[in-house]
Formats: structure tokens, sequence, C-alpha cells
């Protein structure tokens, strides 16, 4: 599975990510102005452009998510945030 990294980036903030900048692109989940926990972040170098398993893998334990396909549904946009909440909240993290 790849993914592009703006695609990654613009899904993670309709979710209800928050970005904030640095040497890399942080994204921390946030519910009424609180963070949550979950986070991850993107490079910004050229190398990164797309987002193969290896990287996939590893926002997938950030994102607190149980499978790839959480990962390529919350990603790529079938997911909404409210079913990201939901996955969190019966998770026990917030």
């Amino acid at each position: 599975m790849q993914i592009d990294r703006k695609t990654i980036e613009s899904s993670l903030k309709k979710k209800g990510f928050v970005e904030v900048g640095g040497d890399h692109k942080y994204f921390y989940h946030e519910v009424d102005g609180k963070r949550t926990g979950p986070y991850t972040f993107t490079s910004r170098g050229s190398s990164y452009k797309i987002y193969g398993d290896v990287l996939l893998k590893r926002m997938r334990l950030q994102l607190r998510l149980d499978s790839m396909m959480q990962v390529r549904r919350l990603l790529e946009c079938p997911m909404d945030g409210e079913e990201y909440n939901a996955i969190l909240r019966q998770k026990g993290v917030f």
C-alpha cells in the first residue's frame, strides 16, 4: 500500500488533527480543543513524498489503530472523524 504525503496531511486535518510545524509536520489529535494522545508526523524530505508499508505501519501505532485497513480508511477518507473518535473511545484513549 502506498499513500501520497499530501493526501495523508489533508486527511488528518479533516479528521480532527491539528498541524504543528518544525523539522517535520506534526499532527496531534484534538477533541473539543484538547489533545487526546494520538499523534503522527510527516517528513518534509523529497524521498518521503509517497509513504509505503514501513512508514504506514509506524503511523498505525502512533494513531492507535489496530489494522492497516483502518489506516487506509482513515488516510484515504472513507473513515470520517466521528468514526475515528469512536474507535479511540472504545479503546479508552479519551
